[in-house]
């Protein structure tokens, strides 16, 4: 019979509730929390009850066993399970590249309907049919009518199998695959249902002439193959090794996005990934190198060599010419500050219920790729797809592939020359940053697959080109310069800075972008512009992924390498916890009577006062089974249950501070941290509580526990990081509210954590080991 039994005489009382009606802790760093809050996002929405945690020790042990079993059944297969993580890594690159193709020849096969026809062959380019075949719509009222009827169908067609069959494949995935990577399971996010409806999705999307990429969809993609080719092989069934797959597989799908597969390693080892062990990086240079190979070969860029936007420079830049590039960052860090606290804010609105059942998700998409549509048609620039306007505006006015498109947007004349200074083509640049800049703004976060690379680089590109043509004109007869200017250079440079500005990837990008245009001699350019565009970037929000991680609730831990804590374990730990006590749970009735009152999914083991460890519901199941079957006794003996604990659980002093605690959960990727230590004379190892991985996180993000050093409601700062960030609280009244923040005082912090977290308590069944019970600890 149980009997209920109080462990810990702390005043803060916490819980992991089993039942499943209360939201889950909110995610990501504290400096994304606050930049997402001064964005009108107070609290993010509850997010899947399925978001287990991946407890990396117990992973590591497990593969450690299978490993040396397989050392036992001989050299041939010891030598099978070395080589299947290099067969992994291959076969992701494949059918990562694969697919990227099979999208890149959807989107222009169905682009091509949105704008003319090829007589005798429905749904070939413009450049592969043959002279005199291609019958163009026009700029006629039929030819705009199927151009807006075909785009605006295809978006609709894209929505509803997202909507209807994955919901999960909506928007670019890398939020999604950072959690992931970050040590959490999302089942459905990498499905392959999500796969199977993603690809065509995407197609359809792009196609449809919206505002969007699907090169950041790519990374979603191929992750989602890493996870169907581990399920083929016992050893990458393990979490832990799984996510070296999914780490490779982000790199392959950069490497197959841009054919950048240097570029590929960056960035998931910048952006996506949190453990990244020299093993990892091993893999993810394979499935990126593999991943180039399969795309050069299929070459379906149909450009010069690998790279996506091939271009061909040989003048270098002046050292003046610096001044403007790194003002070129400047401007693409406000950009993206606009474009983040602007997007953010939107998608908020659209989350809410009251909007969201008044306007459905596939209508929202439809009306959204309407207008999409109707404000690209007047500009030629905005009316092209954005890679071939893109393309255009990278190159200079020398010969060239896409010569007539050049002529045709006005960049160039007739005569293979830069066009002259002209109202027009200033305003055209300019009016095409600005409408492909809202028309993002409306479109990422919708219900269809969308990347926000492409439309980032475009808006880039025009101002960039704008500052380029500027500059050529100023520089006419070299009066400032001795070198030529060209306007195509500042095009990639703004590009980048844009780009940078949005989502705040730095190594890995400047990595991209010379591997995407090939221009070697332009690297200094690219370092100083993206640089530039984080530094202004960072002053006011984080990357628009941190964001939508905080906006949709998804658990995340970052490193937090300028947080200070002077908080300590026993402040924030869970004190009501059930056990299993041996003294007195000595049969088989009272162990399955614990397991039918409590759902958890482990229970802490202790006898009397001293802890011994954990043991997982599976293997308590296992024992009432086993001997229920067998008809053994139905006296349990100490023995029985201690071969299922697990001893070596993470053990932490109540008094050890957050710091300690903080990298546990990072560096190590453990799930939960027991604190045991002593009351009074008694013994060392009683335990007096828990903290789990999503608690700390959940305190973390309150802004409760943890404290930014330059945060503009502490003092005045004295360094240069911290004088810059002062500057937030000015650009949060622009766009936003204000942020509050405790300063740390004692009665406050007590007061939250006796009723604040209450209300955002997670049900995941994950980490629900110990919920709120009729008694605060219950024995057996």
């Amino acid at each position: 019979m149980m009997t209920p039994e109080v462990h810990s005489d702390h005043a803060v009382t916490l819980s992991w509730g089993e039942d499943h009606n209360v939201p889950e802790p909110m995610a990501s760093s504290s400096r994304s929390l606050d930049a997402a809050t001064s964005l009108g996002v107070a609290r993010p929405p509850p997010a899947s009850r399925r978001f287990h945690t991946v407890e990396m020790q117990d992973e590591e042990h497990l593969h450690l066993r299978d490993t040396s079993e397989q050392a036992t059944r001989g050299d041939l297969a010891a030598c099978w399970w070395k080589a299947q993580g290099w067969i992994l890594a291959f076969g992701i690159g494949v059918c990562s590249s694969l697919s990227g193709s099979l999208i890149e020849f959807l989107v222009h096969r169905l682009a091509t309907l949105r704008f003319g026809i090829c007589d005798g062959a429905l749904l070939t380019p413009s450049r592969a049919c043959p002279l005199g075949q291609w019958r163009y719509w026009g700029d006629s009222a039929a030819g705009f009518v199927i151009n807006i009827g075909m785009g605006t169908f295809m978006a609709f067609i894209s929505a509803c199998i997202v909507y209807r069959w994955a919901p999960a494949a909506a928007g670019s995935g890398i939020p999604e695959v950072k959690t992931i990577l970050n040590g959490f399971v999302m089942p459905d996010v990498v499905a392959l249902r999500t796969l199977l409806v993603k690809v065509p999705g995407l197609a359809l999307s792009v196609a449809a002439g919206m505002s969007l990429g699907k090169e950041g969809p790519l990374v979603h993609v191929a992750v989602c193959w890493a996870q169907q080719w581990s399920m083929l092989f016992g050893q990458f069934q393990n979490e832990g090794k799984r996510r070296e797959l999914f780490s490779a597989a982000a790199a392959a799908g950069v490497s197959t996005a841009f054919g950048a597969p240097l570029g590929g390693v960056l960035f998931s080892l910048e952006e996506v990934s949190s453990f990244f062990p020299s093993q990892t990086l091993l893999r993810c240079f394979t499935a990126a190198v593999v991943a180039a190979i399969v795309l050069s070969v299929i070459n379906s860029s149909n450009t010069k060599g690998l790279t996506l936007f091939s271009v061909e420079y040989n003048t270098a830049c002046h050292p003046v010419e610096y001044i403007a590039f790194a003002l070129l960052g400047v401007a693409g860090g406000i950009v993206g500050i606009i474009f983040n606290s602007v997007n953010v804010r939107w998608s908020r609105i659209r989350m809410n219920p009251k909007f969201r059942k008044r306007v459905h998700p596939v209508l929202e998409v439809t009306c959204i790729a309407l207008v999409t549509l109707l404000t690209s048609w007047p500009m030629p620039v905005t009316r092209q797809l954005s890679s071939e306007s893109i393309h255009a505006m990278f190159e200079s006015c020398g010969p060239g592939s896409t010569h007539e498109l050049r002529g045709h947007l006005g960049f160039c004349t007739e005569g293979d020359h830069y066009a002259p200074l002209s109202r027009e083509l200033l305003v055209s640049l300019a009016m095409g940053a600005l409408v492909r800049l809202l028309q993002t703004i409306l479109t990422f976060g919708t219900a269809c697959p969308a990347g926000l690379f492409v439309p980032s680089l475009f808006t880039g590109a025009c101002l960039g080109r704008l500052v380029g043509v500027v500059a050529h004109w100023a520089n006419a007869d070299h009066r400032f310069f001795p070198r030529d200017v060209e306007p195509g250079v500042y095009a990639m440079v703004g590009a980048a800075a844009v780009l940078g500005g949005v989502c705040r990837v730095t190594i890995s990008l400047v990595a991209i972008m010379l591997e995407l245009t090939g221009g070697m001699t332009y690297i200094v350019p690219f370092m100083i512009t993206v640089l530039t565009a984080k530094i202004v970037g960072d002053a006011a929000n984080e990357g628009i992924y941190d964001l939508y991680i905080v906006l949709r609730g998804y658990p995340f831990l970052q490193e937090d390498l300028e947080v200070t804590y002077t908080e300590r374990c026993c402040d924030v730990m869970d004190t009501e916890l059930t056990v299993l006590d041996l003294n007195t749970c000595r049969s088989i009735e009272n162990l399955r009577s614990l397991l039918d009152r409590y759902g958890f999914s482990g229970f802490p083991v202790v006898k009397g006062d001293h802890f011994l460890g954990y043991a997982k519901r599976g293997r308590l199941k296992d024992l009432v089974i086993k001997h229920e079957s067998a008809a053994q006794p139905a006296l349990l003996g100490m023995s029985d249950i201690l071969d299922i604990t697990d001893c070596t659980v993470m053990r932490m002093v109540p008094d050890a501070p957050l710091t300690q605690a903080h990298k546990v959960f990072y560096q190590l990727g453990r799930k939960f941290i027991f604190l045991v230590g002593s009351k009074g004379h008694n013994e060392q190892e009683q335990l007096q509580g828990m903290l789990s991985k999503k608690n700390f996180i959940k305190y973390r993000n309150s802004g409760k526990v943890g404290h930014n050093v330059d945060h503009p409601s502490s003092t005045v700062p004295t360094t240069p990081r911290g004088m810059l960030r002062s500057g937030r609280a000015v650009l949060s009244r622009v766009f936003g509210r204000s942020r509050h923040r405790s300063d740390g005082n004692p009665n406050e912090l007590e007061e939250a954590l006796r009723a604040g977290p209450r209300a955002s308590l997670a049900g995941d069944d994950d980490d629900t080991e110990h919920s709120r019970s009729p008694s605060p600890t219950a024995s057996m």
